[in-house]
This record gives C-alpha cells, sequence and structure tokens, in this order.
C-alpha cells in the first residue's frame, strides 16, 4: 500500500476461487505491529468517531467482488458491519497504512515500556497504553500523584479502565511535563482521511455491483422457483388425473 494515497486494493489479489469461504490474507507489505485497542483522547475524536488509531483484529479483510460465493459474501459483509461498528476505519482493515498508528508508535517509545497493570477488573484481554495514561493525566490530576513504596521506590499508581495501573518516577515526571501530550497526533490526520474516502469509494462500486447481480440473482430464482412449481402441479394433476380414470 502507497503510505499518502489512497490504498490500491484489487479484487484479485484477494479472490481465492478454491474456497467456498473467503479466507483473510495478510497483504504483502511487511507485517506490522498490530495496534493494541487504544481510545481515542476525546480532545481528538472527530465528529465521526472513527479511530485510526486502532483495529480489533489484525487480519487484513479482502476486498468484495461480484466473483465470491455467496457464503463468503455474506460473512465479508458482516466484517465489514462489524468495523463500521466499532468505528475503526476501514482503509486500514483493507490493508493500508495509516499514519496515525505510525505515530502513535513513536509516541510509545518516548517510555521505558508499556505501563503496568497491578490488577484489572475488566473485559478480557483490557490493555492500558500511554494513550491512556497521558489522558487520565490530563482529567483527573489529582489521582495522579507520586507516593512511596515500602521498599522506597516512588511510584505513580491509579485506576483506570477498570485497571489499577502503576508507572515508574521517571515515566510520572515525563507525562507530568506535558511533552508526551504535545506528541499526540491530531485526529483526525488529513492523510489518512484521504485513504479512507478512497476505501470508501472503491467499496460504494464494488458493492452497488454486488447488489445489483443479488438482485438479478433473486429475480431469477424467483421467476425459476414459479416454473418449477408449475411444473411440479402439472405431473401431479396428470397422475390425479390418470388415477381417477383408473377408478
Amino acid at each position: 500500500m502507497d503510505h499518502m494515497g489512497s490504498p490500491p486494493l484489487h479484487p484479485a489479489d484477494n479472490h481465492s476461487s478454491t474456497s467456498a469461504k473467503r479466507k483473510r490474507s495478510p497483504s504483502n507489505d511487511p507485517p506490522s505491529q498490530p495496534t493494541p485497542p487504544a481510545k481515542v483522547p476525546k480532545s481528538h475524536a472527530n465528529h465521526l468517531q472513527i479511530n485510526y488509531l486502532a483495529r480489533q483484529f489484525p487480519e487484513i479483510l479482502p476486498l468484495i467482488s461480484t466473483e465470491d460465493p455467496l457464503p463468503s459474501l455474506l460473512s465479508l459483509i458482516s466484517d465489514y458491519d462489524g468495523v463500521l461498528q466499532r468505528h475503526e476505519s476501514m482503509a486500514g482493515n483493507l490493508g493500508a497504512r495509516p499514519l496515525g498508528p505510525m505515530l502513535i508508535q513513536r509516541f510509545e517509545r518516548l517510555f521505558d515500556g508499556p505501563p503496568r497493570v497491578l490488577k484489572t477488573h475488566g473485559k478480557e484481554g483490557t490493555s492500558i497504553g500511554w494513550l491512556d495514561v497521558v489522558e487520565f493525566a490530563r482529567n483527573k490530576p489529582e489521582q495522579f500523584n507520586l507516593e512511596k513504596m515500602r521498599d522506597g521506590v516512588r511510584v505513580c499508581q491509579f485506576y483506570t479502565k477498570q485497571c489499577r495501573v502503576e508507572i515508574s518516577e521517571e515515566d510520572f515526571l515525563l507525562v507530568k511535563s506535558g511533552m508526551p501530550q504535545k506528541l499526540i497526533p491530531p485526529q483526525p490526520i488529513v492523510e489518512d482521511e484521504e485513504k479512507e474516502l478512497g476505501t470508501l469509494e472503491i467499496l460504494e462500486k464494488n458493492l452497488s455491483g454486488v447488489v445489483q447481480l443479488a438482485d438479478q440473482v433473486s429475480a431469477r430464482a424467483r421467476q425459476l422457483n414459479h416454473r418449477l412449481k408449475n411444473r411440479k402441479t402439472a405431473i401431479i394433476s396428470r397422475r390425479e388425473a390418470e388415477a381417477a380414470a383408473a377408478a
């Protein structure tokens, strides 16, 4: 995928004619590290609530095509709908490389390592990233403080997203300085929106073809079913007439 333009999506690259159910396959680009689900800070969320910074599933979705078998079409449409319901980027899920997650990866490198989750009461797999820490520090500064542990080490502990989190004194001072907040990329990034628009246009075109084909199949199937019923009725009527004549 080109880094700055619309994703070059090609049905032939993703279509498999040998399988009744379409399998997700990674793109030809080197696999990138999956970005853990992250909440977009409210001050950086756009009115459409599209989260360009995270995806729930790392697998690349294939591009829908009229050549797909019906079970695969139904499954893929359900996958697409899931992306929209989770407010994720459609371009990112179809293999584009959004700029936002790349910038967030560089933002994360400011710190020694991921925040330490001491205890969690939320859903299994809940993760805490530095975006969550920075957002907590900004929204609840009165709860973001250093405390001395029994061994004399100073740490910062707080509760967010149903998790008890601990960060080191060095990371606390870094967050407190306000510098990480300035490095969080604004949302949406123009380049990411351009990729999203390009992807949506391609999907609209392909889905229009699928809808037209489905309408034709539905109409022909109803017509064929009607003719089948007529033939069945004719055969049954002939048999009944022969049976009556024989009696």
